[in-house]
């Protein structure tokens, strides 16, 4: 299994927990949209997943995802507008997306995917399907119709840092420090944010992502993904104001299986959003959990959740990874 090659740019103080390339290792396909970033990783003959990264997170976050990598397949992430240097206006919406997406693939020269969306990008994955040939999708915590802001998150501390329009590089600084030198604290504040778990399950699930090297790993990508903020900005009030105004959608012909992966106490994206696609999907496996709440993947549950996902890929490959 030849895996294509990533840079390390930073070492966490925990052992072997290496972060991997965040800025710098990415190619850019020149097509009708313009110049688009993308990351092209893992198994140069397996089988592709398309990875529609989460609103406020880079293209980039896809590095954390190397575990399926790692089980023989190869992941493809594409940057979308108003992140980084492609315009927010080059597209009109999250059909656009798709466009995008697809045009990419073209210039990579591959034809059928499966796709991995997660939060927002749950709906750019679903326009993807919607519009081309798909094997299978995975949907964590997706937004799949409109989408209502808890205001309450908006408003906590992590929400004001993350939405505020200015003090970006001074945020991203400190958003990063935090991760690295109080991980526990840091990780807390997210499911605070994002999820209605008690206080002894947040304790708990932040445990065990630090007593974890991998998981910790994956968590310091995340953070790192997130920045520098400045150049993500845009692009995530776009995806969550074009989220806002999205008039009720029809997925009921859809074609390819949908395993959609959702917390009963995500208090970012609420469940109704799960239980539009096990109404309107022909063919889906919905699994309900607790998690981290809106990190489904966090957490000795989060573990499962994984799991069930990368299972879920192998038994709709054509060609089953090597693992």
């Amino acid at each position: 299994m030849v895996l294509m090659a990533s840079n390390v740019i930073g070492r966490a103080s925990l052992p072997e927990a290496e972060v991997n390339t965040i800025h710098n290792d990415y190619q850019v396909a020149s097509t009708r949209y313009g110049k688009i970033r993308y990351v092209d990783m893992g198994c140069a003959n397996g089988e592709v997943i398309l990875f529609s990264t989460g609103g406020g997170a880079g293209y980039n976050s896809v590095q954390a995802f190397d575990w399926l990598a790692k089980e023989g397949f190869r992941l493809v992430s594409v940057n979308r507008p108003g992140y980084f240097d492609l315009p927010v206006d080059v597209v009109d919406g999250f059909e656009g997306h798709a466009d995008i997406y697809n045009a990419v693939l073209t210039k990579l020269g591959i034809e059928t995917v499966h796709v991995f969306g997660v939060s927002i990008g749950g709906l750019s994955a679903l326009y993807y399907a919607s519009k081309y040939p798909v094997k299978s999708m995975v949907l964590w915590s997706a937004v799949t119709g409109p989408y209502v802001v808890n205001e309450e998150a908006a408003n906590s501390m992590l929400g004001k840092l993350v939405l505020s329009g200015t003090g970006k590089k001074g945020v991203s600084w400190m958003l990063r420090t935090s991760a690295r030198l109080f991980p526990k604290t840091t990780i807390k504040t997210f499911l605070k944010t994002e999820s209605d778990l008690e206080r002894k399950e947040i304790n708990q699930i932040a445990r065990h992502i630090v007593q974890h090297p991998d998981r910790w790993r994956e968590f310091l990508i995340f953070v790192e993904s997130m920045t520098p903020m400045g150049q993500l900005y845009d692009g995530m009030i776009d995806e969550v104001e074009k989220a806002t105004r999205l008039i009720e959608t029809d997925w009921t012909k859809l074609s390819c299986s949908v395993l959609a992966v959702h917390s009963t106490i995500d208090t970012d994206v609420k469940i109704d959003h799960a239980k539009r696609l096990e109404r309107d999907v022909p063919d889906i496996k919905v699994m309900y959990v607790r998690a981290g709440g809106h990190f489904v993947w966090w957490g000795k549950e989060g573990d499962k959740v994984r799991q069930a996902s990368l299972d879920f890929f192998r038994t709709r490959s054509e060609d089953k990874p090597l693992y």
